[in-house]
């Protein structure tokens, strides 16, 4: 009984089941619309590219300024908040400069010193030594003129066989060392009426130069420690904080900042479409993700020189990524209500759209006569 009735149709009701099921696989699914639609291009003829948001800073690859230390230590304070507007000069954080400023009052005493000296030798010599040496000259001369009189009449009392010849030889040896002391004392006012000798002024002039540039050394330090903005803008980042320690590492960056009024939009133009492009036409760029399809008014600034490979993307699956883009910078209209709703911000991808203007294909001219020549002749 089971076998003839019941498993025909266990069979049956099974192979039921896997056509159903084999329908119901293979069916149509509809397709759903996007949560977002896609930009859709404002012109006919367009030539489209993925832009990014930056400051218009003049420079390539990025406009944001990276603000690093020339100097290595510990942050003593940030004077600068996200979004603030500075001015180029203006302080945005410093470092611990405790060492320096020691340094720094040392080299101040040490030039102080250099100077004193330098100004002591200028004002050689001093109105109160030349007295003691013309009184010395005076004692000398003196003494000279007293061993002269008493050699002269040691001169007459040897002839007469006064006094023996070791005597006179005593005075007159007393005589000349008289005439010897007042030369020496002649001499030693002479040079202290001259002053200070060139050469040591030139030597004291060039350690008080040599001190000035040290002190200059220390100040110029100090001046590093306290980092300041280099041109006028808005903070976009900051990656720092009172307390850490920095260094001056490359690609460290402390305070990210640019001017971002008004805002640029680097656009990346395929090469293959660098023909079509057209300098100075208008252009469009949309925010992604806007369900309102807004459009941002673009002006044209430059087109940068070089070609460079590709580095921003945009993510689709039929995107080449061994190609080289052309990069043009666009101003944004400040007077868009996107920008004024601050709902553009740096580094931000928007997708541009800029007018291309179809261009004529090129004429076919025929070969020259010296090109066929050559062609026939092969």
């Amino acid at each position: 009984m089971i076998r003839k009735y019941v498993l025909p149709a266990v069979a049956a009701l099974l192979l039921v089941f896997a056509f159903g099921h084999a329908f119901y696989i293979q069916r149509q699914t509809p397709e759903s619309p996007p949560p977002v639609p896609p930009p859709l291009s404002p012109f006919g003829d367009v030539v489209a590219g993925a832009g990014m948001v930056e400051p218009n800073t003049e420079a390539s690859s990025t406009a944001a300024i990276a603000v690093g230390s020339q100097l290595a230590g510990v942050v003593q304070r940030v004077h600068v908040k996200l979004g603030q507007q500075v001015k180029a000069g203006d302080l945005l954080f410093e470092l611990d400069d405790r060492q320096t400023r020691a340094e720094l009052s040392f080299r101040q005493a040490a030039l102080a010193a250099a100077q004193a000296q330098l100004r002591r030798l200028e004002l050689q010599p001093r109105p109160e030594e030349v007295p003691a040496s013309e009184a010395q000259v005076a004692a000398a001369e003196a003494n000279m003129l007293q061993q002269r009189d008493q050699f002269e009449r040691d001169s007459r009392l040897v002839q007469t066989k006064a006094i023996t010849q070791e005597e006179y030889v005593i005075r007159k040896e007393t005589y000349e060392a008289s005439r010897a002391q007042l030369e020496q004392a002649k001499a030693s006012l002479a040079l202290l009426k001259a002053g200070a000798w060139v050469p040591d002024k030139l030597i004291a002039a060039a350690n008080v130069q040599q001190a000035q540039a040290q002190l200059e050394q220390s100040q110029t330090t100090l001046e590093l420690l306290r980092v300041r903005a280099p041109v006028s803008g808005t903070i976009l980042q900051v990656n720092v904080r009172a307390g850490e320690f920095v260094s001056t590492q490359g690609g460290q960056s402390l305070v990210v900042m640019g001017n971002t009024e008004p805002l640029h939009v680097r656009v990346s133009i395929d090469e293959e479409d660098i023909p079509r492009l057209v300098l100075g036409a208008p252009a469009r760029a949309k925010i992604r993700g806007d369900l309102k399809q807004e459009e941002v008014p673009l002006s044209f600034v430059r087109l940068e020189p070089f070609v460079v490979p590709k580095a921003s993307l945009t993510g689709i699956n039929v995107e080449r990524v061994d190609t080289r883009v052309a990069q043009a910078i666009y101003a944004v209209d400040p007077g868009s209500p996107l920008v004024q709703e601050h709902k553009l911000l740096v580094g931000q991808l928007v997708d541009v759209f800029i007018d291309a203007r179809p261009t004529a294909a090129p004429e076919k001219t025929a070969p020259s006569a010296p090109y066929m020549a050559r062609r026939l002749e092969r």
